[in-house]
């Protein structure tokens, strides 16, 4: 386990595909489910959320490959990562969010934040090495 207390893998999948807490409720759905069919409509039943936000979700797992969409006039989407790697890193991170959600959670709001600091800090004003003031 690593200092955030996730297997290197979940955390490298999370920082790779998830970005909110939501979209790993999507995912996991799925997941869960894989013979079933969803359509947005049936994920914002199930998870209670918004038809708009489970379908910005579903998209999203979609252009990471890790969900399957007919393109029907009311798309359809299955689980189906396109990679095994993908598919053992979802089974992994499914077992720990069983166990440690709190800690999955804190994962994934964390990342932002490292986002904003990295940001901020590009515009944090250095001294000139001559001693000049800019």
């Amino acid at each position: 386990m690593s200092d955030a207390g996730l297997p290197p893998r979940v955390q490298r999948f999370i920082t790779t595909h998830i970005d909110s807490l939501e979209k790993l409720e999507v995912l996991l759905l799925l997941r869960a489910h894989p013979g079933r069919e969803w359509t947005a409509s049936s994920v914002s039943l199930e998870l209670r959320i918004t038809e708009p936000s489970a379908a910005a979700r579903l998209t999203d797992l979609t252009a990471s490959k890790l969900l399957v969409s007919d393109g029907g006039a009311v798309s359809v989407y299955r689980f189906s990562p396109a990679s095994s790697e993908d598919a053992q890193a979802v089974t992994e991170l499914a077992a720990v969010y069983g166990a440690r959600r709190v800690t999955v959670i804190s994962f994934i709001f964390s990342r932002p934040l490292d986002k904003v600091r990295g940001f901020a800090e590009a515009f944090v004003l250095k001294k000139d090495k001559d001693g000049g003031n800019g």
